[in-house]
């Protein structure tokens, strides 16, 4: 019975130290968000600098794993190079031995001080100004970290007088097998955090050798791979590329330092240059990332050629639009991790999904123009996939808000379901334009030429103000929104003298009946697509700070 109470308290410990990694985890990476978007957007094809943004977005977000699952998405998403990737994940292993390094504090007398910080993070967390409570989680967290460690600690010191438990330990030393441990039991619990700190605990309570320990270690370095490999199944090949280089990456490396394992006394050199035996397995942690990384840095052309030898080609190309139908082109489910990473991703798809509706948009009015169905397949498919990306965008929103973001994130994230559906809206318009057309080549209807060049002037006032609201979207700027409500304006103008026109038109005889119904159905769309380009231009005064001259002319209205 006391056994069972001591698995059940070090299993709490380890518990309470793994929620509160995550916790603080959450709420760096909502402190640090845009900074971290702001990086991954400049990376460069420079390998150092990938391995520097590996390395600090690991340290921030404190898993090697989400790191890697979220490069493997980036680059089933088309938006990095696989070069690229491939340094990132040399800097993810670097930066996830800081858990370690944290790991090793329990060994020193200022355990108890770091522990009275979540104390410290509960009080802050009364407060009811954001920020405050926001840092209080976090050190908050720092402080749960350090309370579980002391309570898996003294589990541990409960199994260390126990000569049955000791025996079982020290009956292992088989470096093969020890490996073996370190991969299996990191690939079923999924986190080398979690075995990492289980090995650090034991190894502080005289429970393993820091020989067998670092046998141990090569194990868990590869047993990590294997969350990014779930995360492939499914991925381009380039993201089962990305997760590929990363197994590929870790076995090296074991090899590398299972072999100087078995002729050099790496244990006696770390004794000597360490006092603790927790310090000695951090720092052998860190010494195998950080050389391993330095060995393969000159051969990542090499590792990346490997993987594409490796993992053949099926991707189904993009069509001349510049996208594969029914599928997210930038959007990723492993990008989740990093909710402002994932919401920058999801305004490139609202981009190409406002590409996507104005070229139906041409089609449909050319269509109608000319009274010609040939190009509806292109229009058919294109609309499949505003379907597609309605539907399939609103659900992962709901995903993204459901993590922890920062409300300013919360305000772009709620603007971006009225973006998606007004741009949905202005592929159904299209889509009537079509059956317009469908309607009057079963007919032979035709309009007059005055008609058309009346078309093409509202045509062109809708290009016109759909160039203004995609230019202010795209570099977040209501600096034109004074522009853009004029030109809004003179398409409203349009329709009411397009409309005089018509009446005219049919009193004359110039126009039957059957184009005219169809007529003022068509100049009606046309005013509502300027619509919702406005909204377009308008959602962003959710979470865009108007200019100064903007300010003044919503207050003088």
């Amino acid at each position: 019975m006391e056994t069972f109470k001591t698995i059940l308290t070090l299993l709490g410990g380890l518990g309470v130290f793994l929620i509160a990694l995550k916790i603080m985890s959450e709420n760096l990476e909502s402190v640090a968000g845009n900074r971290l978007r702001t990086v991954f957007n400049k990376i460069s094809s420079n390998r150092f600098a990938g391995i520097a943004v590996g390395t600090g977005v690991t340290m921030v977000i404190q898993s090697s794993s989400a790191t890697t699952v979220m490069v493997v998405g980036f680059v089933n998403a088309g938006v990095m190079t696989l070069a690229q990737a491939t340094s990132i994940i040399m800097g993810a292993n670097i930066g996830t031995t800081i858990t370690a390094q944290i790991g090793a504090l329990q060994s020193l007398p200022i355990t108890a001080f770091f522990a009275s910080l979540a104390c410290v993070g509960a009080f802050m967390q009364m407060c009811k100004r954001d920020k405050v409570n926001l840092w209080g989680c976090i050190i908050g967290s720092i402080g749960m970290i350090f309370v579980g460690l002391q309570v898996m600690s003294s589990a541990m010191e409960v199994f260390s007088d126990s000569p049955v438990i000791e025996k079982v330990m020290s009956s292992i030393s088989n470096p093969v097998l020890l490996l073996l441990i370190g991969l299996v039991v990191t690939a079923i619990v999924q986190s080398s955090s979690a075995t990492t700190i289980i090995l650090i605990t034991m190894a502080g309570a005289n429970l393993m050798t820091l020989e067998n320990a670092i046998f141990i270690t090569l194990g868990i370095n590869i047993g990590t791979c294997v969350t990014a490999m779930f995360a492939s199944i499914g991925a381009t090949p380039n993201g089962k590329r990305a997760s590929f280089i990363h197994l590929l990456f870790n076995c090296i490396g074991s090899l590398v330092f299972f072999i100087l394992a078995l002729v050099l006394p790496l244990d006696k050199w770390l004794q000597a240059a360490f006092s603790e035996i927790e310090t000695q397995i951090a720092m052998f942690h860190t010494l195998f990332n950080v050389t391993t990384t330095i060995l393969l840095v000159p051969f990542i052309k090499q590792l990346t050629q490997l993987a594409c030898l490796v993992i053949r080609d099926k991707k189904a190309a993009p069509n001349e639009d510049g996208f594969v139908e029914e599928k997210f082109q930038y959007v990723d489910e492993r990008l989740l991790a990093t909710p402002t990473i994932a919401l920058a991703q999801v305004r490139k798809e609202i981009l190409l999904m406002a590409s996507i509706a104005k070229k139906n948009f041409d089609t449909s009015v050319y269509a109608i123009s000319i009274n010609s169905l040939a190009k509806q397949p292109k229009f058919d498919g294109r609309e499949r996939h505003l379907n597609f990306l309605n539907k399939e965008l609103t659900n992962y929103l709901t995903k993204v808000s459901s993590a922890p973001i920062s409300k300013q994130t919360e305000r772009e994230l709620s603007s971006y379901y009225h973006v998606i559906s007004d741009l949905e809206r202005v592929g159904d318009y299209a889509e009537n334009i079509m059956e317009y057309t469908q309607k009057m080549v079963k007919t032979n209807t035709t309009f007059s030429d005055a008609a058309k060049a009346e078309l093409a002037e509202m045509k062109s006032a809708i290009d016109k103000l759909y160039d203004v609201v995609m230019t202010g979207y795209i570099n977040k700027d209501l600096s034109q929104k004074e522009d853009m409500e004029k030109i809004e304006e003179s398409v409203d103008e349009y329709k009411i003298s397009l409309d005089s026109s018509h009446i005219r038109r049919l009193r004359d005889n110039l126009c039957s009946p059957d184009a005219g119904a169809i007529w003022l159905n068509l100049i009606n769309d046309l005013e509502r697509i300027a619509d919702h380009f406005r909204n377009v231009y308008n959602s962003m005064s959710y979470y865009v700070e108007p200019p100064t001259n903007v300010k003044a002319a919503v207050a003088k209205a």
